[in-house]
């Protein structure tokens, strides 16, 4: 009789185990999947479990602030409230994650009578572009703006924005930090410009690369790229090729070709001259001449600044050199040519009696006139400091009586 009850107690915890894992698959099928492992092994139904949506909603923020739910696999969207400038933020949290942050060009700065109080979300004038964003509102109150000053554009973390512009001229391209880049255009046209090509080849020579993508004039990227005679589409706001890639024989076909922009060949004009000369050199052949490999922007074109023999010239896109605008070959590295450049694209389209005044290497002269006022300019042709009437120019800070493009 013992060992016939041992022998059915063994068939019945069979039956129970059998029956558990029945359950646990029937509770799978249900969405009833109890998570036991810190491993997500089955998100959808860990989400429904825990009352969660597993499809992502961009836009059910409403904010900028949204990321993946972080308290159970991702599950769903994590929304955080944007507090304003001037509200109460939190510089301690007893969470692993905080609920709401200060929003954009923001940051939470402590109380400084007692740290364990609440912060206040401030701009921080430590960071450049913000300081002269703020310094601008604070001339404009005061009445005191020039007319060669501009206000910065920020991005939300207190950087330059790609797209910078001057008044009455043109906008042009930087990087985060404010450092001029490839690209600029009319300031009419700068709704046009996101500079996104700029930024990226900024990018790749910082790390050593000296092929990418092709960009345009203005530092956007060419919607049409070929590399090694393949050629494609390019979408920049997906970042992926929707057509291609082709042969260059076909490029013309291709949706993305634009008769106003593009050249059946492809090839750009400094682009196709720095083909030529490399197809020139050879293992057993040294070239002596006296101009140079040119120099090509981002967008195939010339650089501004080219050099011939011992001087180095200030070209326009098809490498002409830009009124008389050159200097030694040592100097160089100090050359721009931004103010060169600037002059042409305004004169070009009409504008030229307000172009600015140059040195002779194409640099911005140290200060220059509008109206009847005198105002300080940076290498970027942009005020500094108050402006004074034409007549007391002597008094501007950057004023020389001797040779001020040598400053």
């Amino acid at each position: 009789m013992r060992r016939v009850g041992e022998m059915l107690a063994g068939m019945l915890a069979g039956v129970l185990v059998l029956a558990g894992v029945l359950l646990v698959l029937v509770g799978v099928c249900v969405g009833e999947y109890q998570h036991d492992s810190i491993l997500c092994d089955d998100v959808q139904a860990i989400c429904d479990i825990n009352n969660l949506p597993y499809d992502k909603n961009e836009t059910l923020c409403g904010t900028r602030q949204s990321f993946l739910n972080p308290s159970e696999c991702n599950c769903g969207t994590f929304c955080l409230q944007d507090l304003a400038e001037g509200n109460e933020c939190d510089t301690k949290s007893v969470l692993s994650y905080p609920s709401r942050l200060c929003g954009p060009q923001l940051t939470c700065v402590p109380n400084p009578s007692n740290i364990d109080e609440p912060g206040t979300c401030k701009k921080n004038s430590a960071w450049p572009c913000l300081h002269l964003a703020q310094q601008y509102e604070l001339d404009e109150e005061a009445g005191v703006l020039g007319p060669g000053r501009y206000k910065p554009t920020c991005d939300d973390f207190g950087r330059y924005s790609p797209v910078q512009c001057s008044p009455s001229s043109t906008c042009y391209c930087v990087n985060p930090e404010g450092r001029r880049l490839f690209g600029e255009s009319l300031i009419a046209e700068q709704d046009k410009m996101d500079c996104r090509c700029a930024v990226y080849w900024d990018e790749i020579e910082t790390k050593g690369f000296s092929q990418g993508l092709r960009c345009l004039a203005n530092g956007n990227f060419d919607s049409l790229n070929c590399q090694d005679n393949i050629c494609f589409c390019f979408d920049k706001d997906t970042n992926t090729i929707p057509y291609g890639p082709f042969p260059l024989n076909s490029l013309s076909t291709l949706p993305c070709y634009n008769t106003s922009l593009h050249r059946e060949e492809y090839y750009n004009p400094c682009h196709k001259q720095q083909l030529l000369w490399d197809s020139q050199s050879s293992e057993n052949m040294v070239i002596v001449s006296e101009k140079r490999r040119p120099v090509c922007s981002p967008d195939g074109y010339y650089a501004s600044v080219q050099q011939l023999g011992n001087t180095a010239y200030c070209s326009d896109i098809y490498g002409n050199i830009i009124e008389d605008f050159s200097h030694t070959i040592e100097q160089t590295n100090e050359m721009t040519c931004n103010c060169a450049r600037r002059r042409q694209i305004m004169e070009e389209n009409g504008m030229g009696a307000s172009k600015p005044k140059c040195c002779p290497n194409g640099e911005y002269y140290p200060w220059q006139k509008r109206g009847l006022l005198a105002y300080c300019v940076d290498l970027n042709g942009n005020q500094y400091n108050e402006s004074v009437a034409a007549t007391d120019i002597q008094s501007l800070p950057c004023y020389n009586t001797l040779d001020p493009c040598q400053q």
